[in-house]
């Protein structure tokens, strides 16, 4: 029997990464009970469950309760910090891929989830610095190629906007992400968008 217990924080890692949440996290509320591994992981790991469910709440209150186990654990404010961009609360979110990024500072997905958050609030410079440092850190990381793409044009820099969203194709992005004609289709937007720009006076642009 023991040896079963003591896999419960597995088996709930395996049911967490198949979609069955539900089970997840009883398995994970099995470890916690039995004080069975690390309990701090396990909360995190419950919180992305519970998030899953859409149990935004509790799923707050199961990464606080691994901060309280251990307070500078960087995989919880980041857990912390997708759970709140779900919910669109974006600044706190920014706040929380900070602290990670401050406890690991080679954190490349707290990264780029941070520089989507910067998107959000329209905050495109420092949402292209992240998303460069991101991809310093993990050059496979193709997402970062496409969402520099779209912050990049954000700010009228088509030029770098076409260099990125070309490398996410060639890449292999498209296919990856499966939204290759998508891509292929911004990029014939952004291509006419850089002509009209170099035609239109620089008084005339409005910036």
């Amino acid at each position: 029997m023991a040896a079963f217990e003591d896999n419960y924080f597995e088996q709930g890692l395996r049911l967490l990464d198949g979609g069955d949440f539900d089970e997840a996290v009883a398995m994970f509320d099995r470890a916690i009970k039995l004080g069975l591994g690390d309990l701090a992981a396990i909360h995190v790991c419950r919180g992305e469950a519970l998030a899953g469910l859409g149990r935004w709440e509790a799923a707050i209150e199961s990464v606080n309760a691994a901060l309280a186990i251990e307070p500078y654990l960087a995989a919880a404010y980041y857990e912390r910090g997708l759970i709140r961009s779900q919910q669109g609360d974006f600044d706190l979110a920014i706040n929380d891929y900070t602290m990670a990024i401050h406890i690991e500072p080679d954190f490349a997905e707290a990264y780029f989830s941070r520089a989507l958050a910067y998107e959000e609030r329209k905050r495109y410079a420092e949402a292209e610095a992240d998303l460069t440092r991101a991809l310093d850190l993990n050059p496979q990381e193709l997402g970062a190629y496409e969402a520099r793409g779209r912050v990049r044009a954000a700010h009228f820099n088509f030029d770098g906007a076409i260099a990125d969203l070309s490398a996410y194709l060639r890449s292999g992005g498209g296919k990856q992400f499966d939204n290759h004609s998508e891509t292929q289709g911004y990029l014939l937007i952004l291509r006419a968008q850089r002509l009209l720009w170099r035609l239109i006076p620089k008084r005339g642009r409005g910036g």
